[in-house]
């Protein structure tokens, strides 16, 4: 698959939160609105853990480099 194609076929955080309310609720479960900010929070969370694996791990090598002497 090309990376277009993946961009594309990712769910986004709504439906990723809709769906997992509508599982919980599925299988019985009531959910409070704290539980649904808790859901929502958990979510977000994943998402920008997963953008900054992402970020990490295609940055360029870190390369040091010796100071230079000031005079």
């Amino acid at each position: 698959m090309l990376p277009a194609q993946i961009e594309r076929e990712t769910m986004t955080q709504s439906e990723i939160e809709l769906l997992t309310i509508a599982k919980l609720e599925h299988e019985g479960r009531q959910l409070t609105l704290a539980d649904q900010r808790e859901i929502r929070r958990s979510i977000q969370s994943g998402i920008a853990h997963r953008a900054r694996f992402r970020s990490m791990m295609t940055s360029p090598d870190y390369q040091w480099k010796k100071p230079q002497r000031l005079r």
